[in-house]
């Protein structure tokens, strides 16, 4: 029994140290790692053809061929470019794969290929500027609009067939609403997807970026007569008070340079109605600037004969 134990402890250890032996051995492996392309422009171009496998022969131990293996197979190898390219393969390409893979243990990489290629075929291509439509933006009570709001990209690019881009006469946001704004940045807006309608059709970008200026805002009071108006010819009329105090929400930087007389208060007269008071709106006011309050926001009056 004894010696019958010995024989199989000393199998399996000459067992062992064979397995040791031949998988430390260097040998060469074929291997082919799975190609993907990228960074170039997929709505302008098509691929008209792509080599998608990179064969490789290898020159590392077992045990390295074995990790190697296993994740070679899980994930391909992406090579990205800009446009038509032939790369050639060399140890600059074989580089790139070891760093990717994170091989270790390999003596050597060569392939039986010169080069892989990519051949790209651009689409018909027309321009548009996007147009806002739809776009609803408000402000906190002291923060407003400061100059003009600042769209990129200013130009979309549709690709594809020339009857659909025919089809299509104009590229539109989405209908949204961006609220209490109170500092200046950028908003992301999607563009209308009508290009979606046909089959073959790609757009350079599927939404568009706003910068909207912001600068504080400070209220500012004016006495401002009140004009009267109806319906039905000139009437003549007594208001109390004739004039309203209007508070305007005014960009901190000019609020010293506007007046009194930029600003028009009207209430309107309606005989059929004989309303018991007459509602005030200001129907002018600086373009940067915001009503904030009328007082009173309504006149009483007397219909003079």
């Amino acid at each position: 029994m004894l010696r019958h134990r010995q024989f199989w402890i000393i199998l399996l250890i000459t067992a062992v140290v064979w397995l040791g032996a031949t998988m430390s051995e260097s040998k060469n492996y074929s291997l082919q790692v799975r190609v993907t392309w990228g960074g170039y422009d997929t709505a302008r171009y098509v691929v008209s053809y792509a080599d998608t496998l990179l064969p490789l022969i290898v020159t590392s131990d077992n045990f390295s061929a074995i990790t190697r293996y296993m994740r070679v197979r899980r994930e391909p190898f992406q090579i990205d470019v800009s446009g038509d390219t032939v790369i050639k393969v060399s140890t600059l390409l074989f580089d790139a794969v070891k760093q990717h893979y994170g091989f270790e243990g390999i003596q050597n990489i060569t392939s039986p290929i010169d080069n892989i290629r990519l051949k790209l075929t651009e689409r018909e291509g027309r321009p548009y500027v996007p147009q806002l439509r739809g776009v609803d933006f408000s402000f906190t009570e002291q923060f407003g609009l400061s100059g003009s709001p600042r769209i990129s990209p200013d130009t979309v690019w549709l690709y594809g067939d020339p009857a659909a881009l025919d089809k299509i006469s104009e590229l539109t946001t989405v209908r949204c609403s961006i609220q209490n704004i109170s500092d200046s940045g950028y908003y992301t807006i999607p563009l209308n997807p009508v290009w979606k309608k046909y089959r073959d059709v790609r757009a350079s970008h599927d939404n568009i970026r706003i910068f909207i200026p912001v600068e504080r805002y400070v209220e500012q009071s004016y006495s401002v007569p009140v004009e009267l108006h109806s319906r039905q010819g000139n009437v003549k009329a007594k208001l109390y008070p004739d004039h309203v105090n209007v508070t305007l929400w005014v960009p901190y930087k000019e609020y010293e340079d506007l007046s009194a007389d930029q600003i028009h208060a009207d209430a309107e007269y309606a005989p059929d109605m004989n309303p018991a008071s007459l509602p005030v709106k200001v129907t002018k006011f600086p373009v940067r600037t915001r009503v904030k309050s009328v007082a009173p926001a309504e006149l009483q009056y007397v219909i003079m004969q």
